[in-house]
């Protein structure tokens, strides 16, 4: 790893509440020396984690999700990026020199992916071995603006109303408890900004719940009754997969519904819900009319296809306000 790096965190010293420096190859955040993983990422985590957050951390530890077989080097990162629409519409539509910051960035491909266009991304996950990988490529790749951190979703270091962009995809459905860690984010994001969560739907994770059950007695084979699993080639990518989506120790099930209410209770304006009824043609960041969420739109709303994401989750978009 290289030692020097660590000077970058003097460009990003306004970010963070407490006083942060650089001194002699360590970092100091409130005079306090900061614990270092392989030399290079900096672990704000002080205290004892609760029983589930260990948990969890020492399951993305062993499962790396996703891993960089299929990314030799940041051009080929990229191509993976802008092959899916979600990503590539992030990245045409996130303003630049934006602070960005991804709550479970896991390995890091969405924050190195978005790190082009002077942004400042802050990659914060509570697993070692996946913010190594990230780390890794990082500087493999000779990426200044990407900042690997160890942080908890619950006692975040930075100041409250300072992120233009906040996004945690796929992520707070593994926190002990999801409403608390979604505050968490809004705290962090300036008026005006916006923020995206990806979250398991109830209904849309029902046949998934199911190879869950199978999987106890079938293990990592449950992958030939999965249609993901089938296509990918990579045997230790597959492994990721399969014990990610059926494997997981915890995970807790969501409606959007739901998540528009902690909208309305938080200040944060909605706009967008993908999936949508509405043509995907527009803008990800264009202010759509809130949907009618009966029980059966909800349910109606997993039968478009052409939208929805593997795993059965969806992703909700909002703008928090500016007053």
């Amino acid at each position: 790893m290289v030692m020097s790096d660590l000077k970058r965190y003097e460009k990003i010293k306004d970010a963070f509440f407490k006083k942060i420096e650089h001194k002699e190859e360590k970092l100091y955040l409130d005079n306090k020396n900061l614990n270092l993983i392989k030399n290079s990422i900096p672990n704000f985590i002080s205290d004892d984690l609760d029983n589930l957050t260990n948990k969890m951390s020492e399951f993305y530890d062993e499962v790396r999700f996703p891993n960089y077989d299929d990314c030799e080097d940041y051009a080929s990162l990229y191509d993976k990026g802008i092959k899916n629409l979600f990503t590539k519409r992030i990245d045409q539509e996130l303003s630049y020199g934006t602070n960005t910051l991804e709550l479970g960035c896991g390995t890091g491909q969405l924050s190195l992916f978005l790190a082009r266009g002077n942004r400042n991304i802050f990659s914060v996950d509570i697993s070692n071995g996946s913010l190594i990988l990230g780390e890794k490529f990082r500087i493999e790749n000779d990426i200044k603006n990407v900042y690997f951190m160890k942080m908890d979703v619950f006692d975040l270091k930075f100041k409250k109303n300072y992120f233009d962009f906040t996004i945690s995809n796929g992520v707070l459905h593994h926190t002990k408890d999801a409403r608390k860690a979604f505050n968490s984010l809004v705290e962090v994001t300036k008026p005006g900004g916006l923020i995206v969560i990806g979250l398991y739907h109830k209904y849309g994770r029902f046949f998934t719940k199911v190879k869950q059950k199978l999987a106890r007695l079938l293990g990592k084979n449950i992958f030939f009754l999965d249609q993901t699993s089938l296509k990918i080639k990579s045997k230790d990518k597959r492994n990721a997969w399969v014990t990610d989506q059926f494997l997981n120790p915890h995970e807790t099930l969501h409606l959007p519904s739901q998540t528009m209410q902690w909208f309305k209770e938080e200040g944060v304006e909605f706009v967008n819900l993908i999936p949508h009824s509405d043509d995907i043609s527009k803008p990800l960041f264009q202010t759509r009319e809130e949907p009618k969420l009966s029980f059966i739109n909800e349910f109606l709303m997993l039968f478009n296809m052409n939208q929805i994401q593997e795993g059965g989750f969806f992703v909700i978009i909002g703008r928090k306000n500016k007053y």
